[in-house]
């Protein structure tokens, strides 16, 4: 099992662009969605196995993120006890992209098809992190 927190505040997979060049139709990164996988991935490298997982993978992750700055200090509360949930973009798919494609980059394993469990979720915290929990499958476990 491999557990660890990254102390960022998560960033969603952002859609790609598209533009033409030369009257070629090209598709490509946005400056801030390369930014942000270089963090990632920055972040990630020191948790990374010294050889990809094989066969089934179980993901677990929460994101957390710091309550908005304009929330009052009822609401800030609120959302800390977990009373208010996390309805704010990014949304939960695009933060599991983007958690997966980079780990994938690592060499956690060998392909993301091979995440056959994914338990995540996304709430309010004091500072922004992500906590990851990866695990090879059990023989015989069932999902």
């Amino acid at each position: 099992m491999i557990a660890f927190t990254l102390s960022i505040i998560p960033t969603a997979q952002a859609r790609a662009r598209h533009g033409v060049v030369k009257g070629r139709s090209m598709t490509f990164k946005s400056g801030a969605q390369r930014a942000n996988e270089q963090t990632l991935d920055a972040l990630l490298a020191p948790h990374a196995p010294a050889s990809p997982l094989d066969g089934g993978v179980v993901l677990e992750f929460r994101a957390v993120f710091p309550p908005p700055k304009s929330a009052s200090k009822k609401a800030r509360a609120a959302m800390l006890r977990g009373i208010e949930s996390h309805t704010k973009k990014p949304d939960l798919d695009n933060l599991t992209k983007q958690l997966k494609d980079a780990m994938t980059r690592l060499q956690f394993w060998h392909d993301d098809r091979q995440v056959v469990r994914l338990a995540c979720e996304k709430r309010y915290g004091e500072t922004g992190r992500w906590e990851v929990c990866i695990r090879e499958m059990m023989e015989g476990e069932t999902i």
